[in-house]
């Protein structure tokens, strides 16, 4: 009987422990989500796109 209770209750801890992972993860999805989409409306303006990256100044010319 005390085995039983005993299972019960790690099952209990582990749901919880699952359920706060999954959480966490939702989170963390979400937030890299939002930095995607924000650095994509980034690209779309050029003075920044001129600053983060280099491959419009070598855009059309010859590298050899």
């Amino acid at each position: 009987m005390r085995k039983l209770s005993l299972k019960k209750k790690n099952r209990k801890q582990l749901i919880r422990l699952t359920d706060e992972v999954s959480a966490v993860l939702r989170k963390i999805i979400i937030s890299l989500l939002i930095l995607l989409i924000c650095s994509q409306a980034a690209l779309q303006i050029d003075s920044v796109r001129r600053v983060i990256t280099g491959v419009d100044r070598w855009e059309g010319t010859r590298l050899n």
